[in-house]
């Protein structure tokens, strides 16, 4: 009996085996990155970073640039595969490049052949160019390492262990379809000497690029988002020098008020932190209560200066609009939007210092 249940596990597997279509590697043209850039006559140009293997080399692997321009880029693929003798794979890409330009157009139909196509990975980092991103695809930035997975893992130990807040392509068309919500990307800028660099953040209005935020402003919007175990701080201690300190863990919890018709929110932040850079200063008990006080201001100040330039500008990264919805009744997509440029939002913050090194 038990032979005759591992013969039939074993039939069913390999049928079902069979079911899967197979790609035969050297049968299809591999991309691990591509970028879409503004076109004339209001067409888009989508350029793709091809792995090209050397022969006589087994461990040398360069990138072959293939562009083409086109209104949708379904058909600009098309046209791609024409001079190509093997077919794209767009499932392939882990990396993708929006243009500056082109992200101030809105980024929804540009993304929707990759959103429609089932192997396409929603892990895939996406990300705005300053500029065009051809012009990083062409760019000698990775001489040692494919394109492709250079910049993948760029995005990736900056989101796990760096400043940059999560934000894949699944979480970029969660916000963009949820309701109180905006989506944002990593901005991705070339550097004079050649490499590149992530130099921001940019912020969207439904699916249309608006605003960038700098490294410093970024550093806290990652700690009103989630909660950190790493990264970095830096403030000037009134008449004394720049100070340093290491997050060690970081909570940041929402809370809402009971007033119904003008809810308030109240986003409390703590910091576990321990000093790494105090130019020399005597960490006495007062010094240690005035390094803390001055982090806590500092941080405080950038993050209430983030919330209100939101509100300005009616976007809602933090997605304070998805919090009040699932914390009120009936609530009103409509009547969110006309109230949240006036609504009442406070920022607390602790820091804890919980080490001061060595060195007393």
């Amino acid at each position: 009996m038990i032979r005759f249940l591992y013969f039939v596990v074993l039939i069913v597997s390999m049928l079902l085996t069979g079911c899967v279509k197979q790609d035969v590697i050297d049968k299809i043209t591999i991309s691990f990155t591509g970028a879409f850039d503004e076109a004339p006559d209001d067409q888009i140009e989508f350029t793709i970073a091809a792995i090209k293997f050397q022969a006589d080399k087994s461990r040398s692997v360069s990138n072959a640039l293939y562009s083409k321009v086109g209104h949708t880029s379904k058909n600009i693929l098309e046209k791609m595969d024409m001079q190509l003798n093997r077919p794209i794979k767009p499932g392939k890409i882990s990396v993708l490049l929006i243009g500056k330009e082109l992200a101030e157009r809105g980024l929804a139909d540009k993304l929707d052949v990759i959103l429609r196509d089932a192997i396409a990975s929603r892990r895939m980092y996406v990300a705005v160019a300053e500029g065009k991103g051809k012009e990083i695809l062409q760019a000698n930035f990775s001489s040692n390492e494919e394109k492709g997975m250079y910049l993948y893992n760029l995005f990736d130990s900056n989101v796990r262990t760096g400043l940059v807040p999560r934000q894949n392509l699944h979480d970029f068309e969660y916000a963009f379809l949820g309701k109180g919500m905006d989506p944002f990307l990593p901005l991705l800028s070339l550097q004079p000497n050649g490499q590149v660099q992530i130099s921001g953040l940019a912020l969207f209005k439904d699916d249309k690029y608006v605003l960038s935020l700098s490294e410093k402003q970024m550093r806290v919007m990652k700690l009103l988002l989630e909660n950190v175990r790493y990264g970095t701080l830096e403030t000037k201690l009134e008449n004394g020098p720049y100070m340093a300190i290491k997050n060690i863990g970081s909570k940041v919890n929402y809370s809402i008020g009971k007033e119904p018709k003008s809810p308030k929110v109240t986003i409390n932040l703590s910091l576990n932190t321990e000093v790494i850079d105090s130019k020399g200063i005597a960490l006495t008990k007062q010094e240690q209560q005035r390094i803390k006080e001055s982090f806590e201001k500092d941080i405080r100040t950038t993050g209430v200066d983030l919330l209100q330039l939101f509100r300005k500008e009616e976007i809602d990264p933090l997605g304070l609009g998805d919090f009040v919805r699932s914390k009120t009744r009936n609530w009103n997509e409509e009547a969110w939007k006309e109230e949240y440029p006036m609504m009442n939002v406070r920022l607390n913050v602790t820091v804890n210092l919980t080490e001061i090194g060595i060195r007393k």
